[in-house]
């Protein structure tokens, strides 16, 4: 089995965003500046959020990639460079790019930092990479809409790293490529703006210019989820998977980040990742489109890629209507008896599949006698109050579990505060003293590791030899910074006289060098 681990890239649409990716095991995050990126509509980050998340994610050991990957006009030039510019200072360790002048431009002022090349470059096979390859792009982001074979063919080219996506939103537009929204919403998709024309209600119609059949969200696509398909994503040889989402919740991109980083990792231990079907139920309660698709991965899937009666998230389904009443709290709103699929809550949302969607916050459950605050499967119950105009036989689905909410949100708030006062990371050392040479000591967090030579050549003590304890004493004092030495393994010969100054020397420019290898992270 290949135990090799791609990369897990996360959304981050703002700060909270970014804080959950990390904190629940992004190996990199990708964001974007207050322009010129393609999610315009997110909270986006200005020059001090910057350098204050990629400070941040580099303290653990996490990657930021700046998106700049909208069409860039003439007169946008020099802006889009001076954003560009804040975002290297700040530590951005990669730019997403779909405007090839401006990435001809970045290259020229700012060399330092890699480009990727943004799925809007329609890169759809190795030809297409060796293309980026050659225009100086150190990875391509392939188009959403290729097969298994292609993937493989694409990551096969050498010399340039591939992504793919592996879970969020499609565009119904060949890599994003969506004339739509300009033409349909005003406001286009390409320069960050999209009004999401595929989400709208269509009517087809003949040449006659006769309807057939009713309205229908006919270029709805479901959401992408590979979950499933990990072991062979990996063996493909990606080197990237990457997980859509700056427009959705922080909750959204934590759960999707942790529950992907579970099954990657084990794959790279040759353990079972064949997903258990409660965390894929909990992916769909916190954003799906009425189910997962796998895309285009084996082949085209016809109408199964699509969303059908609905362009927004469903969740769950909780059960069809039995009979509606008025609710106590006005006409406007209704009581609705409902047997339950799962468990709800006071405190969760629910929507009816009916005209104008209606539904709201649970905020009443009564079971058989008396109102509860939870029922649980199979019970039948009646749920208020729900404004709207539900009906029998209307199917109602759980868009938001409150409970799961909480317990999501409890597994990155605080974050970033305690990455600024972090707890001391374990690492191990290995100290060598041999006659005739300087001191040696090497130490690892696990992930990288880094070494440092005394300068002075060990001889024979004339009295009293350095002992093994006095060595480990001093190595263990690693003071202010952010590391306490677990565990050493001392190889040292009997009857040396080691300076403490050496071994000092040793300790702290070994734990410097680890420390700034963790912050760059740039292995």
């Amino acid at each position: 089995m290949d135990t090799r681990k791609p990369e897990l890239l996360a959304p981050a649409g703002g700060m909270e965003h970014f804080e959950a990716a990390v904190e629940n095991g992004a190996d990199a995050v990708y964001f974007g500046g207050k322009g010129f990126n393609a999610r315009d509509f997110a909270d986006n980050f200005g020059p001090a959020e910057m350098e204050e998340a990629l400070r941040y994610a580099h303290r653990k050991g996490v990657k930021g990639y700046m998106t700049l990957n909208t069409l860039v006009k003439q007169e946008e030039l020099s802006d889009a460079l001076k954003q560009a510019a804040e975002g290297a200072s700040a530590g951005a360790d990669a730019f997403i790019v779909q405007d090839l002048g401006l990435a001809a431009l970045l290259r020229k002022e700012l060399p330092e930092v890699p480009l990727h090349l943004s799925t809007q470059g329609t890169v759809y096979d190795a030809e297409g990479v060796r293309m980026a390859r050659e225009l100086g792009f150190k990875r391509a982001v392939l188009a959403r809409e290729l097969p298994l074979e292609k993937i493989r063919e694409c990551a096969a080219v050498p010399g340039i790293e591939t992504e793919i996506f592996v879970h969020g939103a499609l565009c119904m537009c060949l890599s994003g490529q969506c004339a739509m929204s300009a033409l349909i919403g005003g406001r286009s998709g390409n320069r960050g703006q999209c009004a999401q024309p595929c989400r709208r209600l269509y009517e087809l119609e003949n040449a006659e210019g006769e309807r057939l059949g009713e309205a229908g969200y006919l270029l709805s696509p479901r959401d992408i989820s590979c979950l499933s398909d990990l072991e062979t994503l990996v063996s493909s040889g990606v080197d990237s998977l990457k997980i859509e989402g700056r427009l959705k919740t922080p909750e959204y991109a934590a759960l999707a980040v942790k529950t992907f980083r579970k099954y990657l990792d084990r794959v790279a231990a040759g353990k079972n990742a064949s997903p258990e079907p409660g965390d894929i139920k909990k992916l769909e309660q916190v954003f799906s489109r009425g189910g997962f698709t796998r895309g285009y991965l084996y082949g085209k899937p016809g109408g199964a890629l699509l969303s059908g009666e609905s362009p927004k998230h469903r969740g769950l389904f909780l059960g069809e209507i039995r009979r509606v009443r008025p609710s106590a709290m006005g006409k406007e709103k209704s009581l609705l008896e409902v047997e339950l699929d799962r468990e709800l809550r006071v405190g969760d949302g629910i929507e009816v599949m009916a005209p104008g969607f209606p539904g709201g916050v649970v905020s009443y459950i009564k079971g058989r006698k008396q109102p509860v605050r939870a029922a649980k499967a199979r019970e039948k119950v009646w749920i208020g109050d729900i404004p709207g105009n539900p009906r029998p036989g209307d199917l109602v689905y759980k868009v938001t579990d409150r409970q799961l909410l909480e317990e999501i949100r409890r597994t990155y708030e605080g974050g970033m505060k305690r990455a600024e006062t972090p707890e001391k990371t374990a690492v191990r050392g290995v100290f060598i003293a041999a006659e005739g040479r300087p001191v040696q000591f090497s130490v690892t967090d696990g992930r990288y590791q880094a070494s440092a030579r005394g300068s002075v050549v060990l001889e024979p003590a004339e009295k009293a030899p350095t002992g093994e304890e006095a060595v480990l004493t001093q190595l263990k004092k690693t003071g202010n910074t952010p590391f306490v030495l677990a565990e050493c393994r001392l190889e040292m010969k009997p009857g040396l006289m080691i300076p403490m100054s050496e071994v000092k020397k040793v300790r702290r420019e070994a734990l410097e060098q680890l420390q700034e290898l963790r912050e760059k992270s740039d292995d």
